[in-house]
């Protein structure tokens, strides 16, 4: 009887020694350091919590398998991985990161559009930029506008500048949707507030002028002021008599600077030589430029000059717009 004791004494302790050993392994092996570097994780359809876990074991082993049905048994909820892209960070383990695909807390890529910058500019930004499928590579224009359901055949000025994060694989084109629906929003609120007197006929107008503010001045705080100057010469029917107007009017031609010439050269959109507003907006503006446009400030000014300060000197009539000229221009 001694003896069995003994015997079933020594076996229970075999045992526990087994188990303890085998707690061991398996608690390093669901401790390990399975994210060797930093990457985007894509969980695709199809993808699981099984075939995700499996990509990242060098040798499955029947024990590794063993260990990896026990670690799903232990943590059921990890295996309830959403569909995503995610951030994750070389030195996780299992749990650390099945917990992450888990909480559904995707990456999000970000890219920023500079108020004043055009629909080409952005064209090019987009084709560089991580994380996005450009199926707006190969279309023009006007064929990304009926993608897009615009009708209109011209982009420029029908999407807000701002910082944009989206989640891996996202459509250029859906990128493209987004800002026109927000600044398309953003503009029919403030028309309804606008100054009933404006000589703009619609959102759309009030659009064009809101980009020739945008590429006029980059201090917010004379915004408004330089909107007064065009709203003024709108009223007074003179010709608005802006360069970035011309610029934009030469296109590929422009070089960097405007000779005598090119102001006298005739473009659907040079206001030296056009009558009224352009035909389209001439860059993508941003809210304060929209804002200056349906609420100018109320002045008699109808000139301006770059003072060289990053700001301009204001005038009330050609006299002293000539004087300003020869201070601020002719004599640097």
């Amino acid at each position: 009887m001694k003896k069995i004791i003994t015997a079933i004494s020594l076996l229970f302790t075999i045992l526990l020694i087994a188990c303890a050993l085998f707690y061991s392994r398996y608690q390093s092996f669901v401790s390990v350091e399975r994210v060797q570097t930093e990457h985007v994780l894509t969980v695709a359809s199809g993808d699981t919590a099984q075939s995700i876990a499996n990509s990242l074991i060098v040798d499955q082993d029947f024990e590794s398998k063993v260990f990896l049905r026990l670690f799903f048994k232990q943590h059921p909820s990890t295996t309830n991985i959403k569909l995503g892209s995610y951030k994750v960070t070389a030195g996780w383990d299992f749990k650390t990161l099945f917990e992450h695909l888990v909480s559904g807390d995707e990456f999000q890529h970000k890219i920023t559009f500079i108020e004043g910058s055009t629909f080409k500019e952005w064209r090019k930004q987009l084709s560089q930029a991580s994380g996005v499928i450009d199926d707006t590579a190969d279309l023009s224009e006007q064929e990304i506008a009926q993608l897009l359901n615009i009708d209109n055949p011209k982009l420029e000025g029908l999407m807000l500048p701002e910082t944009y994060f989206y989640p891996e694989g996202t459509l250029v084109s859906a990128l493209y949707l987004k800002s026109h629906k927000k600044l398309q929003a953003y503009l029919n609120e403030v028309w309804e507030t606008r100054d009933k007197k404006l000589p703009l006929k619609s959102p759309y107008e009030a659009l064009i002028l809101a980009s020739i503010i945008e590429k006029e001045t980059g201090l917010e705080s004379e915004r408004t002021t330089v909107g007064s100057v065009f709203i003024n010469r709108l009223n007074k029917r003179m010709r608005l008599q802006t360069d970035p107007t011309v610029i934009y009017g030469m296109g590929d031609d422009y070089k960097g600077n405007i000779r005598r010439k090119h102001l006298r050269q005739r473009t659907d959109y040079n206001t030296y030589v056009i009558r009224g507003l352009p035909p389209t907006p001439i860059a993508m503006v941003g809210k304060t430029s929209i804002d200056a446009a349906l609420h100018p400030a109320t002045t008699s000014y109808l000139y301006f000059v770059a003072s060289g300060d990053g700001g301009h000197y204001f005038s009330k009539n050609l006299k002293e717009h000539n004087r300003a000229v020869r201070k601020y221009i002719l004599k640097k």
